[in-house]
């Protein structure tokens, strides 16, 4: 969106967990219609079920995010992707049970599970390693999961 002349808009970035977050003043900024961004958002969900279906949605995960992060990626992705529970169940060779377990953050899978669902929803796990020394930077090691796991 292009600003006037001489108006500048600060936009400060912060990463939360595994999501770039944009913050603004967006809910005191006023559209050419007169409405702020906040006030436009609720015309949206009034007029449009789907609308109001994703808010509602997104709203769920940035709650369960607070609780368990693995779980609102899971979610959020399979979301992203239009999958159902049944789809990524079936694909990642488990139950649809275990996989509504997990997106409700009462289940943690195991490596090779989460692997599994994980390449159903077109991404990886990675592990990471940081060796903190006093005085210095972090250094990290990060590769790909196992695909499985031997005692």
């Amino acid at each position: 969106m292009r600003q006037p002349c001489g108006h500048h808009q600060l936009r400060i970035f912060f990463i939360k967990i595994d999501k770039l977050v944009a913050v603004t003043d967006a809910d005191s900024e006023v559209s050419p219609q007169g409405r702020t961004v906040a006030r436009a958002a609720s015309g949206r969900a009034r007029r449009s079920q789907e609308y109001r279906a994703a808010r509602e949605e997104y709203a769920a995960i940035r709650a369960l995010r607070e609780k368990n992060w693995i779980a609102a990626h899971i979610r959020e992705r399979r979301y992203e992707l239009d999958l159902t529970q049944q789809e990524v169940a079936r694909r990642a060779g488990t139950s649809h049970s275990f996989i509504s377990k997990v997106e409700s953050g009462e289940h943690i899978p195991t490596i090779p599970v989460l692997n599994r669902i994980l390449a159903v929803l077109d991404e990886q796990l990675l592990i990471g390693i940081e060796r903190k020394t006093p005085g210095q930077d972090p250094e990290r090691e990060v590769a790909p999961a196992p695909e499985s796991i031997s005692a």
